[in-house]
Parts: C-alpha cells; sequence; structure tokens
C-alpha cells in the first residue's frame, strides 16, 4: 500500500520514490491529479539530474483547453513493491502522479486537512 496525507491546501499527495538510469534514487512529494491522465509529471532539473533518457514529444490538452508539445522521458518509479518503467512529462511546475499510474489500484482518501490517502492494489478475482 501506497500511503500519503491531504494538505491544508486539500491536495492530495505522496511521496514517489525514483530510481535514475544513473544509479540515482530520489523520493519527492507528487500530488495526486484525478484530471490528469497519464502516469507521473517531473521537473526538467530532476529529469536531468537522474539521467531520464529521452523518449519523444506528446501534445496534450491542458485543463483549461488549450493545447502544448511536451517533452517525455523514461523513468524507473518504484510503485506499489515494483520497479516500473513509464514516461514522464517534463512540465516547470511540481510533480503530479496521474491515472495511469494508479490503474489497478483502489484510491482512498479523507479529503480533510491531515486526512490519510492510501492506495491499494485492486485484487482480480479469477474464474475458477
Amino acid at each position: 500500500m501506497t500511503t500519503g496525507i491531504v494538505t491544508s491546501e486539500l491536495e492530495a499527495v505522496l511521496n514517489v520514490h525514483l530510481q535514475g538510469v544513473n544509479g540515482r534514487t530520489d523520493t519527492l512529494a507528487a500530488v495526486l491529479d484525478t484530471g490528469f491522465d497519464g502516469f507521473i509529471t517531473l521537473p526538467p532539473d530532476l529529469l536531468a539530474e537522474m539521467g531520464s533518457p529521452f523518449a519523444g514529444t506528446k501534445r496534450a490538452t491542458l485543463a483549461d483547453g488549450s493545447e502544448t508539445m511536451f517533452r517525455i522521458f523514461d523513468v524507473t518509479v518504484y510503485w506499489q513493491g515494483q520497479l516500473l518503467l513509464v514516461p514522464a512529462l517534463e512540465v516547470d511546475t511540481g510533480a503530479l502522479v496521474g491515472m495511469a499510474l494508479l490503474h489497478g489500484s483502489r484510491l482512498t482518501i479523507d479529503v480533510v486537512e491531515n486526512g490519510p490517502v492510501r492506495i491499494e492494489p485492486i485484487e482480480r478475482k479469477t474464474n475458477a
């Protein structure tokens, strides 16, 4: 299970653990953004420090309806007990965790200041 906390600004925040291709590891606070359908956004300086390889560009529509181009980098995220290679959008703002990283999880948030944020894998039922 991954845990976090709700801030006084009512943002759900959790620590995300990254592993760089250069051996560097880092932990940063990221805001959960259920309106973001990607995996994660990260600032350019961190992507450079982690040695994250450039993977291309992507056009995306922002919340205000405008479109912009983002540079994409491959990053390794330690998530729910696994190392996952995922695409990260380069942004000049803070880190965001999006719905693609949450896929296959149950998200529970007590939306009050200092309320707990819990992300746990959904148990898949199999047919016998």
